[in-house]
């Protein structure tokens, strides 16, 4: 299964950078409180932290995914950009789990543990080998 669509990783990086962007990327870092609200999450009423962490986090997100339009260019960032994706992609379920055990997160997050699991496996399926 590891690197089964490795002929593809071009196109895999690509897509998955404009997912980046689009789906976390951009709106985290130019709306953090709506997007959080879209995820129904309670946003406090001092908004400053919030705001700040979402924005941190949008601009990790679209640095990520600059790289992987890089990598889309050059296959020698593509082991460590892989590597990176699913160390991400692990700790990503491993805290959307815990936050569900505590039932410390709306039931979006919860469902999104689904969505890390299928990015880790077809990150799989396009690892280069």
């Amino acid at each position: 299964m590891i690197g089964i669509w490795q002929s593809h990783v071009d196109l895999f990086l690509i897509v998955a950078g404009v997912a980046m962007l689009l789906a976390f990327g951009l709106p985290l870092l130019v709306v953090p409180i709506r997007w959080a609200r879209l995820f129904r999450w309670e946003v406090p009423q001092s908004q400053a932290l919030v705001t700040f962490l979402g924005r941190s986090m949008g601009i990790f997100i679209s640095i990520m995914a600059i790289f992987a339009f890089k990598a889309a260019q050059n296959p020698s960032y593509r082991p460590f950009l892989f590597d990176l994706m699913l160390w991400i992609f692990g700790g990503m379920i491993v805290l959307h789990i815990y936050g569900a055990l505590r039932k410390a997160q709306p039931f979006t997050e919860t469902i999104e543990i689904a969505l890390w699991v299928v990015l880790s496996l077809v990150t799989l399926g396009f690892y280069p080998v």
